[in-house]
This record gives C-alpha cells, sequence and structure tokens, in this order.
C-alpha cells in the first residue's frame, strides 16, 4: 500500500539544472520508485519565497517493502531519492544526478494531482482445446453494451480461435441500441430493422450458444417490482430460447460496470449532473447483479465482466470504459468481455 508522506514534504527546496521534460512524463520518469497503477501526488517546491519552476518533491510510503522513499524531480526528471526504511537511511542511485542542497522555507507547498488509472490486469489464456464439433454458432442478444462490440465480434473472434483452433466460428450481434430485455425477447422469435438493415430473428440462424447480456444499461422505469419485472423477462429470455431453439446452450453475461463520476461524459445529446450520474450507475449496476444472481440462482453459466471491473470504491474500471462517450466498453473493455465469455465456455464445457 502506496501512501503519501506529508511530513516529510514540507519547507525542503533545492537548485539543479533544468531538463526540458514535461510534467506529463513524471509517472514514466519515477517508474523505478512507484507502482505505475498507483495515483501521483507531488508537491512543487519553494525558493527564497518564491516558487522555482517546474520543481517538484514527490513522497511515498510503501509498506511492503517497508521503506519511505523521498524523490527529488526537477522538470519531470527525477534527480535526487533517498530511501528512508526502517532499517536506516539509504541513498538511491538516479542518473543525472545533481547535488543540491536542501533548505528551510516558511512557504506551503501546493499540491498538484496527477491520476494515474489502474491498468487493465490480462486474463489468462487457455491453452489450446478441442471442441467436440467442427463448426459452432455463437448469438449474442444484448443492447448498446453488446451493440458496440462490433458487428463481427473481432475480440471474441479472436479469444475463440486461439482457444479452439480446430473449430470455425459463426458469430452474430443481436445487440441493438437503447432497448431493454423485452424487446430483446421479441428479436429471439422475430424478425426486425435495425439502423435500415433487416435482420432475421436470432432463433433462425439456429446457434448452438446463446448469450444473454443483463441489459442493465437499460432499465425499466422506475417502481416497486422493477427488478422483479428483470429478473422475470430473464426468466422468459431463457425460456423463449430453450423453446425455439431446443438445442442451444444458454449462457448469461455481465458486461463491464459503469463509473458514476464520468458517465456519459461526452455521449451525443447526453448531459448528467453529479446526482443524475450517480443514480443512474448506481440503478445499472443493480440491474447487473440481478442478472448475476439470477445466473447462479438457476445454475446458468455465468460470463462476468462486471466484478473484475469494477474498483475498491465501487467504480467502474475507467481502462474498460470508452474515453469518448464513458459509457460502452473500451478496446480493454470489450477484450475483458470477450475473455470471460470464453473462459466461461471452457469452464462450462458448453462446446467439448
Amino acid at each position: 500500500m502506496i501512501a503519501l508522506l506529508f511530513s516529510l514534504l514540507s519547507g525542503i527546496t533545492f537548485a539543479a539544472e533544468s531538463v526540458a521534460v514535461p510534467v506529463a512524463n513524471l509517472a514514466a520518469a519515477t517508474q523505478k520508485y512507484i507502482n505505475e497503477n498507483t495515483p501521483i501526488i507531488l508537491y512543487r517546491m519553494s525558493e527564497r519565497g518564491g516558487r522555482e519552476p517546474d520543481t517538484y518533491i514527490l513522497g511515498i510510503q510503501d509498506t511492503d517493502q517497508q521503506s519511505n522513499v523521498i524523490i527529488g524531480i526537477k522538470s519531470g526528471v527525477p534527480i535526487f531519492a533517498t530511501d528512508q526504511s526502517l532499517h536506516g537511511n539509504q541513498s538511491l542511485e538516479i542518473q543525472s544526478q545533481s547535488s543540491s542542497t536542501p533548505t528551510p522555507t516558511p512557504t506551503p507547498l501546493v499540491p498538484i494531482v496527477i491520476k494515474v488509472t489502474p491498468q487493465p490486469t490480462p486474463l489468462p489464456t487457455p491453452a489450446p482445446r478441442e471442441a467436440r464439433m467442427s463448426n459452432v454458432t455463437i448469438a449474442i442478444l444484448g443492447d448498446s453494451m453488446v451493440d458496440t462490440l462490433g458487428k463481427d465480434l473481432p475480440e471474441l473472434r479472436s479469444k475463440l480461435e486461439a482457444t479452439y483452433p480446430k473449430t470455425s466460428f459463426t458469430l452474430y450481434n443481436y445487440g441493438v441500441g437503447a432497448s431493454n430485455i423485452e424487446y430483446g425477447i421479441k428479436r429471439i422469435t422475430q424478425d426486425y430493422e435495425y439502423l435500415g438493415v433487416n435482420i432475421p430473428s436470432l432463433a433462425s440462424r439456429k446457434p448452438d450458444i446463446v448469450i444473454i447480456e443483463s441489459f442493465g444499461y437499460n432499465p425499466f422505469p422506475q417502481d416497486d417490482g422493477a427488478l422483479e419485472r428483470h429478473w422475470l423477462a430473464l426468466a422468459h429470455a431463457v425460456d423463449t430460447v430453450r423453446a425455439s431453439v431446443p438445442e442451444a446452450r444458454v449462457m448469461i453475461a455481465a458486461t463491464v460496470a459503469p463509473n458514476a463520476t464520468v458517465f456519459g461524459d461526452g455521449a451525443p445529446a447526453v448531459s448528467f449532473g453529479n446526482r443524475d450520474k450517480e443514480e443512474c450507475v448506481a440503478t445499472i449496476k443493480k440491474y447487473i447483479e440481478n442478472a448475476i444472481k439470477f445466473a447462479r440462482s438457476q445454475r446458468l453459466p455465468l460470463a462476468d465482466a462486471y466484478t473484475p471491473s469494477l474498483l475498491v470504491d465501487g467504480n467502474g474500471n475507467l481502462a474498460y470504459i470508452d474515453a469518448g462517450d464513458h459509457i460502452h466498453p473500451s478496446p480493454a473493455g470489450r477484450k475483458l468481455f470477450a475473455d470471460v465469455v470464453v473462459q466461461t465456455m471452457v469452464r462450462a464445457k458448453l462446446i467439448e
């Protein structure tokens, strides 16, 4: 656990040769001493009552390593570091080190926060496996969280072909933007039009696997019984697939988690206030979690991209969320979804 050492930063200054490196490069410049996934708090250092341009001091406490590290930074370049461990002080070697003379100053330090988004942890790739079928057809039913995975579901195809190299896959994306699960049920047995294209019913494709996503991002109007209605709709969707495509295996999927801080920022014709963002995200999370509970209660295979995309504060990891609209999956989010789908197929032996 890394935390800022406020007490070690007060009233320290130094002079050093300036090197023109953007402050944005500080995270890369100090990778040797900090975890790149940790938010970096920097304090501007003062000189003779004024401020020395682009000069900062960074304090880090690494409880795992039982050490306190102080790093002096000039124009984005670390120029000195001291490791004040429990075993005594020890100097740390840094390239282009310059001499400096700390001088007390009463001028308070000004905090500058540089946020570093936690990066996704890659899921392990299953070893190549053999399916009992040479050709497998998969259809995914959902809202825009599925639609934006791409018409040909490229991330899922890549993962499937790497896992089952001897099998050919036909993939169908049955995601429709701004649609709830009740319209999704109709699309299982009825042809429909989407974005000017006539699309045959899902059942007519005779898929071997049908993946039903939570539809959590398009909830019902908020009233008593909405989550029960959602639960019953999930059950109806599963029953409809089983009745219309008896040989198909059914999987429930949970998409990536939303983030209440930025939800909808940049999305066309969307303008949420902070309270609206929090309410929307809270509702979406309830629906996704409802789908997860449904899958477990019915002992259905569950492809859960929601849980690994959550941060400790309950928000979705921005690494998995599109940076343009802050709603739909980013490339990393699409990859995570594909990874958990294939891992679920392997675990449940759906085609083996």
